[in-house]
């Protein structure tokens, strides 16, 4: 489930992505399927999503032609040179980061100049409901410690050096899960309504309808859980 749309970007053979706070690989394993040729490199701090993305790629070795590394690591110290990467991809990290300016000061460093970068955070006022409902969603650790209004990030990236292109919405089926596991919070994993709705997403994803991506993207621009941004380092 990408939360970006690759086809928005043209990246040349041969070309450097980076993933930061890559989780188990989706992201990577999206622009293997969509682009060749490319060399990937996946960060993250997690061990065990770390072991997924390297179990994941076993699907995917018809489709790396070129070697792609998962490594532990910190966004507040990337273990590259500058301007090394073609493309840079930071979704749903900042908002979990205590400092974020830090980490857009080293994606800067390692991006090439006209480089892109790909990032995205929950989108406002549905995060702001997730916080009203549950103090545990909100006090989760190592869960979100800031929700971020649109304007304001795109001007702080901008800051940085970063000419904004567009943004976009996505998830809007996302949403009302999440409402809902904020609002049965203690007893989430039982409730009936919450596991109803988890067996829909599951449909979603797994058999792909037509007709439900058609409603999902009447839907986003309203409801779409996260915001992805696409700049260019300047």
């Amino acid at each position: 489930m990408l939360t970006f749309d690759f086809k928005k970007i043209n990246l040349l053979p041969g070309a450097k992505v980076l993933d930061v706070g890559c989780g188990e690989g989706r992201h990577i394993f999206g622009i293997l399927n969509e682009f060749k040729n490319v060399h990937c490199f996946g960060l993250d701090q997690d061990i065990p999503s770390l072991e997924k993305c390297k179990e994941g790629l076993e699907f995917f070795k018809e489709l790396d032609s070129n070697e792609t590394i998962f490594q532990q690591g910190s966004v507040y110290q990337l273990p590259y040179e500058d301007n090394f990467f073609d493309l840079i991809i930071c979704s749903e990290v900042l908002e979990h980061l205590d400092d974020y300016h830090a980490a857009l000061k080293e994606i800067y460093r390692v991006l090439k100049p006209t480089g892109k970068f790909l990032t995205s955070v929950p989108s406002y006022w549905p995060e702001k409901i997730c916080w009203l409902l549950s103090k545990g969603y909100q006090n989760m650790p190592g869960g979100h410690v800031r929700i971020f209004k649109k304007n304001q990030l795109i001007n702080e990236i901008s800051s940085y050096g970063f000419h904004y292109s567009i943004s976009e919405r996505f998830h809007g089926l996302h949403s009302a899960y999440w409402w809902l596991r904020c609002l049965f919070w203690k007893n989430q994993d039982s409730n009936f309504l919450v596991n109803i709705y988890k067996k829909f997403l599951e449909y979603h994803i797994l058999k792909n309808p037509a007709w439900l991506n058609r409603f999902e993207k009447i839907i986003n621009p309203i409801f779409g859980k996260s915001v992805a941004f696409y700049f260019e380092k300047k």
